[in-house]
């Protein structure tokens, strides 16, 4: 049941992944993203981006005309498909990535960014990195994605 449900939900869930432009910072998309947010991710241009956006209302037609960097499904979207993703197919993730590869793996890879080419570092990684990502035999999908992120912040290459 579990592999049917990750099954439908990457077919669902991948094709979305090359409409989005992905990984939006926190101001989100609009002027203030073109402007400022998307060239230096600092608290500072967060707000003025953010501001920016809220004062002139440019997100809200940028998200109604799919203009300025917004997408339909956008970064938020897919950040919490890539949660589910996780808690759903952890079992299966733990074990491909102590491998090195797997479907699962491949599919997770992907809904975090990894193109075509950045796929197989990505994946040397999770298999180097594996007693950093799975600590204990207990470790939730959550504490995997809080590790994941910390070490992926230190090779943004990896996934795009």
């Amino acid at each position: 049941m579990k592999k049917l449900l990750s099954l439908s939900l990457a077919t669902l869930l991948v094709p979305t992944l090359a409409l989005a432009a992905g990984n939006h910072p926190m101001a989100g998309c609009g002027l203030g993203y073109l402007l400022l947010s998307n060239k230096d991710n600092t608290k500072v241009t967060q707000v003025l981006g953010a501001t920016t956006n809220g004062t002139f209302g440019t997100q809200t037609f940028g998200i109604s005309s799919g203009t300025s960097g917004c997408t339909e499904d956008g970064a938020v979207k897919i950040a919490k498909a890539t949660e589910v993703y996780a808690e759903v197919n952890l079992d299966s993730l733990r074990h491909e990535m102590a491998l090195g590869k797997g479907e699962y793996v491949e599919t997770f890879a992907s809904l975090l960014g990894a193109t075509e080419a950045t796929r197989p570092g990505l994946l040397k990684f999770f298999q180097s990195q594996y007693a950093s990502l799975f600590p204990s035999a207990s470790t939730t999908s959550a504490e995997l994605l809080n590790q994941l992120g910390t070490r992926l912040a230190q090779h943004p290459e990896l996934i795009g």
